[in-house]
């Protein structure tokens, strides 16, 4: 028995076939046409021979040998180097079985083998990223369901909400601005009023600032999705300083042009000479996010600013929305 699935997604519409034989694993692939869903039926339906290589090709495939194609034709970010780590690691752990054969045990097996110092937010992304792979094998190898998704995700706490007061932040750029890397400001500047992440700022090139329009171009984000950085009129002036007119990259190591500078050093030692205490770079995009809430913008508006795919990782920045929230419903609902 065979029959076609239409199912709406969230930015398209794609056809998936159901294949049912006697004495066969049951065989489901994805389409993007409702015409190419049904060649593959006919296919497969009037040759025998075609559905019983289908079959074994699909049924034999290693788990690393899923891993490369997925890595090839569907992983979107930017941190391919780090993906590539941890499936290995599923690989490895997994005695590279082939996917039918991979259980929900294999997979909390896998996991309790992982170093026990690893935080619970590590772990749980070692296993986000062999869930997508099977994901991945439903939709391209036939496999009926992701062993991956029965294994509950680790509580993680990722409460943590440091920013900088007004006096920090005014000793701090005073101490960047005395740094021997005469671009430290400019990077902590736009981490500020930004609330982008490190990477995507030490990647950025003088060809991704549009000077008129006052906005800079993330190609690739850590979600894997292209976005545009609003640049405040004093980054733009800062910018201005150092503009070069070309395609090298913003923040380009003095030693090797096409790769990023290693700031750690006058990083850490702005911070020493600003005496900030427990504060990373990480900390400077949730200070952009902590700026926004305390005047007034809400949580959907500080997620489309930091680029949060889910409005969950936005709500630790709630409470800090409570003025806003006060002045709102005292205009609102002040009359009653």
């Amino acid at each position: 028995m065979a029959y076609i699935q239409k199912v709406k997604r969230k930015n398209d519409v794609v056809y998936r076939v159901f294949i049912r034989r006697s004495g066969l694993r049951p065989i489901t692939k994805t389409f993007n046409t409702k015409r190419l869903a049904n060649s593959f039926v006919i296919l497969l339906e009037n040759d025998r021979q075609q559905l019983l290589a289908y079959d074994e090709s699909n049924t034999k495939a290693n788990l690393s040998e899923v891993v490369d194609l997925y890595l090839l034709k569907e992983y979107k970010g930017a941190r391919i180097k780090d993906e590539r780590q941890k499936l290995d690691f599923w690989v490895t752990a997994l005695s590279n079985k082939q996917i039918f054969d991979v259980t929900t045990g294999d997979i909390s097996i896998a996991l309790d083998t992982l170093p026990a110092h690893l935080k619970n937010t590590t772990i749980n992304r070692y296993k986000a990223a062999i869930s997508v792979v099977f994901t991945f094998a439903i939709t391209n190898y036939g496999l009926i369901s992701n062993p991956a998704k029965s294994v509950p995700f680790k509580p993680e706490n990722n409460a943590r909400i440091r920013f900088l007061s007004i006096d920090e932040r005014r000793q701090l750029f005073e101490a960047c601005k005395a740094s021997h890397w005469k671009k430290l400001y400019l990077l902590v500047l736009m981490a500020i009023t930004t609330g982008a992440r490190k990477g995507e700022l030490t990647k950025l090139r003088w060809s991704d600032i549009d000077f008129d329009r006052q906005t800079s171009f993330v190609k690739t984000s850590k979600n894997g999705e292209p976005k545009v950085l609003p640049l405040t009129d004093s980054v733009i002036k800062e910018l201005q300083l150092f503009n070069i007119k070309d395609n090298s990259l913003i923040f380009a190591s003095t030693v090797k042009p096409d790769k990023s500078y290693c700031f750690t050093k006058p990083w850490y030692r702005a911070l020493k000479d600003a005496d900030i205490q427990d504060f990373r770079f990480h900390d400077l995009r949730h200070s952009c996010a902590s700026y926004l809430a305390m005047n007034g913008a809400s949580l959907l508006e500080i997620a489309d600013v930091l680029g949060h795919k889910q409005i969950q990782m936005t709500k630790r920045y709630a409470h800090l929305c409570i003025d806003h929230k006060q002045r709102l419903i005292n205009k609102v609902m002040g009359g009653i």
